[in-house]
């Protein structure tokens, strides 16, 4: 039986939240741009967010960005340092650089965390009583260097490294006794390539376009890993406007072969895709989703949106992907930021495990 996990409380707590970043102003700091190349900006911002997985989070965001001109976009790097309710503690760096005339692009995430989280079990039908909490400690470097071989096509080389450890887990469960791989922790190390098409009217809140991204990563004891596994991922969007708004669609499929650690199994759930489901709730070696949203603009900066999505995961792909799909549906409210479309997003998210709310910036996809 679904169960709803929201309260008047929380709903206070939410509604500031999403207040807060609405009286949230950036703090600037530019630099003469003697490049030609656009002008330097920087930018420090105070944030707050909520999701399932966190409850709420603050933090702090330190961008540094080079604006685009025509025939190249601008290059950005953002720092962002984040605390959460459950004593979560992330702090990350992602760099989107377009080098060399914008023939490069050099795009990635590298993280170090300290996240207090649970694991249901692998698969697409673990109960919730099988919820099992542990501590995860790890660093990650995940770059792609592509190199643009058409207008709006690159390609090029991908690299992942984590390491970590897995601690503070409930005792008696499999996780506990060393059953389910990645338990003990350790290296993972991966080597790649990756294809990318945008072909989107902006980087932000797009009104049209499609953007398409394929990586296959394969990791190894011959470089270094402790697992070996292999890893494809696929992400699809489109965008056009329809009526007073604008209609946007994404599927997302990614694919597990071999043995992967369960941290990096493919997850349900989250803040992008999937929302209603808490990320993690359900975890195996292949996933896949479809996702649909309209936003309409309202009046100043705030506009509405509502959106539905369809997926599942599995140990293979077979038909039973698509006779266990579950899906979810919800509404949120946007708030623009920044002239270039950054958006602060509240969404309220129906699914199976009952109502979800979730409080972040940028849109969903």
């Amino acid at each position: 039986m679904s169960n709803c996990r929201w309260s008047w409380r929380g709903g206070l707590v939410v509604l500031g939240v999403f207040v807060a970043l609405s009286f949230a102003q950036p703090i600037h700091a530019q630099e003469a741009d003697t490049t030609g190349a656009g002008e330097a900006d920087g930018l420090v911002l105070p944030y707050a967010s909520y999701a399932p997985t966190t409850e709420i989070a603050v933090g702090l965001v330190a961008g540094y960005y080079r604006a685009s001109r025509p025939g190249r976009r601008g290059s950005s790097v953002a720092t962002t340092v984040t605390g959460t309710q459950r004593r979560q503690l992330i702090a990350e760096v992602e760099p989107e650089l377009y080098l060399a005339g914008g023939r490069w692009r050099v795009e990635g995430q590298l993280i170090a965390s300290e996240y207090p989280d649970f694991l249901y079990g692998i698969g697409g039908h673990t109960p919730a009583s099988a919820e099992t909490a542990y501590t995860a400690r790890y660093a990650t470097v995940d770059l792609s260097g592509q190199r643009r071989v058409r207008p709006r096509l690159r390609v090029g080389p991908r690299l992942f490294v984590r390491t970590g450890t897995v601690t503070d887990v409930d005792a008696g469960t499999p996780l506990a006794q060393g059953a389910v791989p990645g338990a003990d922790g350790g290296t993972t190390v991966g080597v790649g390539a990756s294809a990318l098409w945008d072909a989107r009217s902006r980087r932000y809140d797009p009104a049209r376009g499609t953007y398409a991204e394929a990586s296959l990563v394969a990791h190894s004891a011959a470089w270094g890993s402790d697992y070996t596994f292999g890893r494809l991922t696929t992400d699809w969007r489109g965008y056009r406007p329809l009526g007073p708004g604008v209609g946007a669609a994404q599927v997302y499929t990614e694919a597990v072969i071999g043995t992967a650690p369960f941290p990096l199994l493919p997850l349900l759930g989250g803040s992008d895709r999937m929302r209603g489901f808490r990320e993690g709730r359900y975890r195996d070696d292949v996933y896949w989703t479809a996702q649909a949203e309209y936003r309409v603009p309202l009046f100043w900066r705030f506009k509405a949106a509502a959106f539905a999505s369809v997926g599942a995961v599995g140990p293979r792909v077979d038909v039973a992907l698509i006779e266990h799909a579950v899906a979810a549906a919800g509404v949120g409210g946007w708030l623009r930021l920044t002239d270039d479309g950054v958006h602060g997003r509240l969404d309220l998210a129906y699914s199976e495990s009952g109502v979800e709310v979730y409080v972040s910036l940028g849109e969903a996809f």
